[in-house]
């Protein structure tokens, strides 16, 4: 099985023939963890990237890693529940390079706890960011994605979208809309030629991760994953960055789990234990 260092250091250039050369990519969230990956390697393979990110400061250190790499890349702070900011992240692209081909949202907030503890300014901000801001963010790149001939907009939910999750009580029903908001831009912007997907990532090995879970919950948890692993960020933009490209280009209106399998995992830990 390949480790954390080895799948990390995989080439990063596999989109090269799939024509993201010169498009122009908006990527939320973009100032660490899967948004900074998804950056990253969508610079690797040629798009020029609008990194985005709640505070500028990450955002502009990811964007001067991809420009050191030899990449374009440029930063702007974004909050997702605040039109001004929105409107202000979209003309900086567009005065920045012309155009918007792709949008990547990983814009988001989780408030562990249960529904019965979870307060209802939590309840709301969950909906806010996780919801609301995806659609005025979408809504707002949709007149220069309908000007793309390979516009893709790529949303960001969770496992917790359409199972239980522990201590997800605000979170789940959150990602779940967003879920069900993805499946409506698609269907409402398919004419428009713009394709609408949404990633759901399992557990992935990032420092926030490892700072959150302790050792012996990570360890249960890989006990549960069929593929006996946690993933890595870079796994979870090359899953991003295939729907993002025309490489997908028939893909539209879907739901996909990069999770190891762990969506199957009772069914899978009853076959192993059979084995």
């Amino acid at each position: 099985m390949a480790s954390k260092d080895e799948l990390n250091s995989r080439p990063r250039d596999w989109l090269s023939n799939s024509q993201v050369k010169g498009l122009v990519a908006m990527v939320v969230g973009g100032g660490s963890g899967i948004g900074a990956a998804t950056a990253e390697t969508l610079a690797v393979n040629g798009a020029r990237i609008v990194v985005a990110d709640r505070r500028k400061e990450p955002a502009e250190t990811v964007a001067e890693a991809i420009r050191k790499a030899g990449g374009e890349a440029v930063a702007v702070a974004m909050d997702v529940s605040a039109q001004a900011d929105i409107d202000a992240g979209v003309k900086a692209t567009i005065d920045a390079y012309g155009q918007l081909d792709i949008l990547v949202n990983s814009a988001g907030v989780i408030f562990p706890g249960s529904l019965e503890d979870c307060s209802l300014d939590e309840w709301r901000t969950s909906f806010l960011v996780n919801v609301d801001g995806a659609l005025l963010l979408a809504r707002a790149c949709l007149p220069h994605l309908r000007k793309s001939k390979a516009a893709s907009v790529v949303n960001i939910s969770s496992l917790a979208g359409g199972r239980g999750y522990p201590n997800g009580g605000a979170y789940g029903p959150s990602k779940a809309a967003l879920i069900s908001l993805t499946r409506q831009m698609a269907l409402e912007w398919a004419q428009d030629g713009i394709r609408v997907n949404v990633v759901s990532p399992g557990t992935i090995d990032t420092p926030l991760t490892r700072a959150n879970m302790r050792p012996e919950i990570i360890a249960d948890r890989e006990a549960k994953i069929p593929l006996g692993r946690l993933g890595v960020a870079t796994e979870l933009a090359d899953t991003v960055c295939f729907l993002a490209s025309p490489a997908a280009s028939f893909v539209t209106a879907q739901e996909v789990c990069c999770d190891g399998g762990l969506s199957q995992s009772l069914m899978a830990q009853k076959f192993y234990a059979n084995k």
